[in-house]
């Protein structure tokens, strides 16, 4: 029971990653372009060492890294967009908190899924106890 649950774990956090680069990827590519996404891709890599896989490891350089490019309020704005489309593919309700940034955002989306899983899997648990009758 404990190993089927660690991996669904391991598998929601996977899912989380995946679905924050596509949504870094449809933001960045929505407000500024594919070239922008494509450079910025490059200028991680090159500058930073960080890949498109690490990107949900290191969001505080990449916030960092859109603030230097693209100024204290672009940052900021491409980091809610970015945080507004995760939530919406996550099925989370988005709420624009002044000052806060991208990690922020990915914090409270992160405690929200643990919520959501934790209430699922008493609701589970719950359930197969009924099913056996006792």
């Amino acid at each position: 029971m404990r190993v089927a649950m660690a991996t669904c774990k391991s598998r929601r956090h996977r899912e989380f990653n995946e679905v924050l680069v596509e949504a870094m990827d449809e933001s960045v590519r929505e407000l500024l372009s594919s070239l922008v996404l494509e450079t910025l891709y490059r200028v991680l890599l090159e500058h930073y060492d960080v890949t498109r896989d690490e990107l949900p490891y290191r969001l505080q350089t990449v916030f960092e890294i859109l603030t230097k490019l693209f100024g204290t309020r672009g940052g900021l704005t491409i980091g809610k967009n970015i945080s507004r489309r995760l939530y919406e593919k996550l099925g989370l309700e988005f709420e624009e908190v002044p000052h806060f940034e991208l990690v922020d955002y990915m914090e409270i989306a992160k405690r929200k899924l643990a919520q959501t899983a934790h209430s699922n899997q008493q609701v589970d648990c719950a359930l197969a106890h009924v099913g056996q009758g006792t």
